[in-house]
């Protein structure tokens, strides 16, 4: 069979493979499949500057059309993969369309997590550029709006909103927002910051019912109160997509099963990004991570496996998020945590927590402090020893002790 690549999904991770593989010199037929009628893009700036109105759509494409070309990648817009045959090596889409493969690459992502018995009510939800356009044609007015999860996605989707003068719920099922991301503190400190602008925040209280009303819609939660809403918007979180890959055999928990190489319990198969579970050198066990930078370190990893360079991915995690004017850079994972210092000043709003498990620094969440960020990405990926006493002496940069 002719060298011919496959990569199922147009998303960061299936176009940095493809990229990828170029830049290694890979010289056979790269075929990539998008679900989506639109070319690959960015969904960071979908709940923030394209909600918003200040970034057009074609800003948000990772790379414009003629790249493709220039690069001898084949994309398939509107391309839903529906079955894989991994004996003949070959991907059937819903079309009815076959594509054979040498190699082929799991890109599929994520999709969101519906609220239950909501179908037909026309709820609104942040994934792709269609959802956003969707949500966007529903706002020319000042609207009540309830946005049912506090995540990063309905709390920057709050910011927007809120900058752009609607009024704003957000109703998180658990006790604090951000639930599992970030320390009580940081979210206490995010919590204050939202209720300043104008955003009334209900922690520990779930959505029991959504029902169409007059106005809009009425949603009843679990201490029995009753909200009125005239948009409601669900960011509970996503699914990975691995459906595809677990009816063609591959294992699956969570995630698609990967190897520090991204490689599947096929050898012909990978597997990248949202939608993958893979052994992470640097934590020892499997991990899914929903992030770009995941996403595109673990399909330059794929790539390079692919190619025939063995090279693990191990490399440190971060996040971001921006709500108004707070930047949130975090670095490392912050699970299993048994200590926490802050540094800086919460009420100047420029600060980092910094935390520890035992002695060791595992991970930094930083507010609009980039140096205390850059630093911290360099030393947990050193590893370096770093006190408690240091983390907390703001006078001292954080790089002083790379």
């Amino acid at each position: 069979m002719d060298k011919k690549i496959v990569i199922i999904g147009g998303g960061n991770a299936g176009m940095q493979v493809a990229d990828s593989l170029r830049k290694g010199g890979y010289a056979g037929s790269i075929e990539l499949l998008c679900a989506e009628p639109h070319l690959p893009y960015q969904r960071p700036p979908l709940s923030k500057k394209f909600l918003e109105g200040a970034l057009e759509e074609k800003r948000l494409f990772l790379r414009p059309a003629n790249f493709y070309e220039t690069k001898d990648i084949t994309l398939h817009l509107s391309t839903e993969a529906k079955a894989v045959d991994r004996k003949a090596r070959i991907v059937t889409t819903v079309d009815g369309r076959q594509f054979n493969y040498s190699k082929l690459v799991f890109a599929t992502g994520a999709r969101v997590r519906k609220l239950p018995e909501t179908e037909g009510l026309g709820l609104q939800y942040i994934r792709g550029i269609d959802d956003v356009t969707s949500l966007k044609s529903h706002l020319g007015t000042p609207k009540n709006i309830t946005i049912v999860g506090g995540g990063f996605i309905g709390l920057e989707t709050a910011a927007t909103l809120t900058t752009l003068g609607h009024s704003v719920t957000v109703v998180e099922a658990m006790d604090q927002i951000m639930p599992g991301l970030v320390a009580p503190e940081m979210a206490a400190f995010f919590k204050q910051k939202h209720e300043s602008q104008g955003v009334k925040i209900l922690q520990g209280v779930g959505v029991q019912a959504v029902a169409k009303a007059e106005a809009g819609y009425r949603l009843t939660l679990g201490d029995g109160e009753t909200l009125a809403a005239d948009l409601v918007i669900v960011g509970i979180g996503v699914i990975a997509n691995t459906e595809l890959a677990a009816n063609a055999g591959l294992a699956v928990e969570r995630g698609i099963m990967v190897d520090e190489f991204a490689r599947t319990n096929d050898p012909n198969i990978y597997a990248v990004g949202d939608c993958a579970t893979g052994m992470h050198m640097r934590f020892g066990a499997p991990t899914r991570l929903e992030s770009v930078q995941n996403a595109v370190d673990q399909a330059t990893v794929a790539a390079k496996s692919i190619i025939g360079e063995q090279v693990a991915y191990d490399t440190l995690p971060w996040f971001w998020s921006d709500q108004y004017n707070l930047k949130l850079q975090m670095a490392g994972l912050s699970r299993g945590y048994d200590d926490i210092v802050v540094r800086g000043d919460m009420a100047a709003e420029k600060f980092s927590i910094c935390y520890f498990k035992g002695e060791q620094l595992i991970a930094v969440d930083s507010v609009n402090a980039i140096a205390d960020h850059m630093a911290a990405k360099r030393l947990l990926t050193a590893e370096a020893p770093v006190t408690k006493a240091q983390c907390m002496d703001s006078n001292v940069p954080l790089k002083t002790y790379l």
